[in-house]
């Protein structure tokens, strides 16, 4: 299986300090488990019941408000606020019940300014 696709925005290099966070990673899995993604896919089969978005951040200057949203092709599909504590290391994930839902779906990242700090996009089939 091949992994999903993390895109950075401003999150990723020198432009960490404005967003105050680093993502490390952000990827679609079929689960989580022991706070790590199990199943990490760029396409899941027509029998996955839900997908998991799981970010891991390092570098947190201040406790803060991201928000993943969820689309199922171009329609918003969810919008689910996280905080994320003031630390070296954090990891969260959120998730969406994909069944009978193919196609392609997209999960962006955005801090609390509304700026898409990164992205991760897979396919139900």
């Amino acid at each position: 299986m091949t992994a999903a696709v993390l895109v950075l925005g401003a999150a990723g290099g020198a432009a960490a300090q404005e967003v105050g966070f680093q993502v490390v990673r952000l990827v679609a899995a079929a689960g989580v488990a022991q706070r790590e993604p199990v199943g990490v896919a760029a396409t899941f089969g027509a029998g996955q019941e839900v997908v998991y978005c799981f970010l891991e951040a390092r570098e947190i200057t201040a406790a803060t408000e991201v928000v993943f949203i969820w689309y199922h092709g171009d329609r918003e599909a969810a919008a689910i606020p996280v905080r994320l504590g003031a630390g070296p290391h954090w990891r969260t994930f959120t998730r969406k019940r994909v069944a009978g839902l193919s196609g392609v779906w997209k999960v962006y990242l955005q801090d609390q300014q509304g700026q898409v700090i990164a992205s991760v996009e897979f396919v139900v089939e």
